[in-house]
């Protein structure tokens, strides 16, 4: 089974002070951890946004090794998910409950399940989609 990680899964390694739980997780699920090219980009913006200095240098280190090490698990938001998506958005919205991005969309994917967003399920969630 494969993970779709978002931002804050990723960036747990580069916490000043990382949970040991999540670490683990990172640990024991590196080979099916998928993400999208939304929470690169995400990652991308929070560097950007710093000062220049060693923090920055060393965040967009961190990050380029990441790209790297995820080569082939970094999914695209392309027209097969843009049409997903659309379909998803009316069908929460009919519902009163709009989805919060696009990227929501790339679990329907096969080879990917959601990761868990809290630290507090890692230890037992095993994905929500």
């Amino acid at each position: 089974m494969g993970w779709l990680a978002d931002t804050d899964i990723l960036s747990e390694r580069a916490r000043k002070r990382p949970d040991p739980r999540g670490l683990a997780w990172l640990e024991a699920n590196a080979a099916n951890i998928y993400t999208s090219s939304h929470a690169i980009g995400e990652i991308q913006a929070g560097i950007a946004f710093l000062s220049d200095g060693a923090k920055k240098r060393a965040l967009q280190l961190w990050l380029n090794r990441l790209m790297d090490a995820m080569e082939g698990r970094v999914l695209t938001f392309n027209t097969s998910v843009a049409a997903v998506w659309g379909r998803q958005e009316a069908e929460f919205g009919r519902k009163g409950c709009p989805m919060p991005m696009p990227a929501a969309s790339l679990p329907r994917r096969p080879a990917a399940t959601t990761s868990p967003s809290s630290l507090a399920t890692w230890p037992t969630t095993r994905g929500l989609g």
